[in-house]
C-alpha cells in the first residue's frame, strides 16, 4: 500500500498467476493487469485495464486524468466510469475487489468480465 499515494494517479500492475490448460502448466505467467488508485488514506481501487467494450488494455493519460482506449476511443475517469458520452462502452472500467491485509498489503480478486454488455458477468 506505501507505493500507492493518496489522490495521485493510478498505477498499473500485472497479474501473475500459474496458468493450466488440459495438458501443461504455465507457472507464474502475466493473465491480466490492474490499475490501483488511493483515493483517500483507507480505500483502494483496483479498476482491470481491459475496456469492458472490446477488451484493448487501457492507458491511463495523466494530462487528460483519464484511461484512454486506443482501440475505440472510449475514455474513463479515474475512478473507471464512463468518461466521454460518445462511448461505445456499455459499462465503466470493471471494479474488482480490494482487500488491505495487515495494515500493509493490497490483496485484490483478479477475474475477467464478458465485454459489450451493461452488466459485469465474470467469464468463468
Amino acid at each position: 500500500i506505501d507505493d500507492l499515494l493518496v489522490g495521485k494517479d493510478p498505477r498499473r500492475y500485472t497479474v501473475v498467476d500459474d496458468r493450466v490448460d488440459a495438458w501443461n502448466m504455465f507457472p507464474q505467467e502475466p493473465i491480466g493487469a490492474i490499475y490501483l488508485l488511493r483515493p483517500t488514506e483507507d480505500e483502494v481501487l483496483a479498476l482491470n485495464v481491459d475496456c469492458p467494450h472490446a477488451t484493448c488494455p487501457v492507458d491511463f493519460d495523466r494530462d487528460r486524468q483519464v484511461y484512454q482506449c486506443p482501440c475505440h476511443n472510449s475514455s474513463f475517469k479515474p475512478t473507471g466510469e464512463i468518461a466521454n458520452p460518445g462511448s461505445p462502452a456499455a459499462r465503466g472500467l470493471d471494479r474488482l475487489p480490494v482487500e488491505i491485509r495487515n495494515g500493509s498489503e493490497v490483496w485484490v480478486k483478479f477475474q475477467n468480465f464478458q465485454p459489450g454488455i451493461p452488466d459485469q458477468i465474470p467469464i468463468t
